[in-house]
């Protein structure tokens, strides 16, 4: 054992000496890796300097340059200024105190009494609209018309004289059924046709029903937007207007 270890330490000490080159001089030795043909190819080497490193501390410091800021920007703009003093407009005010009225109706016959009404409205300074509807339809029963207003005042005694019938009365309102005698005025020819059968159980021949509004028209006078000073020119004229009277155009109710 004690032989052994004596090789190793021998071993090792050789080894040492053979790498340390040592033992180069009988030839024994590591190879040298070495490359003659790069130094061949340098340039003056001999101009060739080594700067030590400068110190961190010697590189003058460059002060920070200050950001420009944007401009500020106020947090709100001043606004118009209001002009509390300006006028108000009246026109409202005048429309809200506007009112409507209307005259009539005029019927076919009433031709005098509209140019009567609208000749007033003009010397008082106002325009009305003309409004011109058909009259609501009307059923009649009727006898006649008669050949002269004679026979027709023949028929009207007799009728009175036998006392059957309750309801008639000549016909003055519409010119093509004159002269005439009426035995009662109805909204629907169903109730028309039931009295007509009621004259004829009363002896009464020769009657029949008929329209009575056919064809006839009505006209309305219309003052839509009347100021206080209007209404009052108005109210004026309110006696020349050919028989009617001032209506407010909503209920048709006789104005103040």
């Amino acid at each position: 054992m004690r032989t052994l270890l004596l090789a190793l330490l021998l071993v090792n000490l050789v080894f040492f000496a053979w790498s340390q080159g040592w033992m180069a001089g009988v030839g024994l030795g590591p190879v040298t890796q070495r490359e003659p043909q790069r130094l061949a190819l340098q340039i003056h080497p001999e101009q060739v300097q080594i700067t030590p490193l400068a110190s961190a501390s010697a590189t003058p410091a460059i002060p920070p340059q200050p950001t420009p800021s944007a401009p500020a920007i106020p947090a709100s703009l001043p606004s118009a200024p209001i002009n509390a003093s300006a006028p108000a407009s009246a026109e409202p005010a005048r429309t809200a105190n506007a009112v409507c009225r209307q005259i009539g109706p005029y019927g076919a016959l009433e031709a005098e009494a509209l140019a009567q009404a609208q000749s007033a409205l003009a010397q008082a300074g106002l325009k009305p609209t003309v409004l011109n509807a058909p009259v609501p339809a009307q059923w009649m029963v009727l006898l006649g018309p008669y050949p002269s207003q004679s026979a027709m005042r023949t028929a009207l005694d007799e009728i009175t004289q036998q006392g059957k019938v309750k309801v008639f009365a000549p016909v003055t309102d519409r010119p093509r059924y004159e002269p005439g005698i009426s035995l009662g005025v109805f909204a629907n020819e169903a109730a028309a046709q039931q009295q007509l059968q009621i004259v004829r159980k009363q002896g009464v021949q020769g009657a029949k029903v008929v329209q009575r509004n056919a064809g006839l028209s009505r006209t309305v006078l219309r003052l839509p937007a009347l100021t206080p000073e209007q209404l009052g020119a108005l109210q004026k004229v309110s006696g020349q207007l050919g028989g009617q009277i001032v209506k407010t155009c909503a209920t048709e109710g006789a104005a103040p």
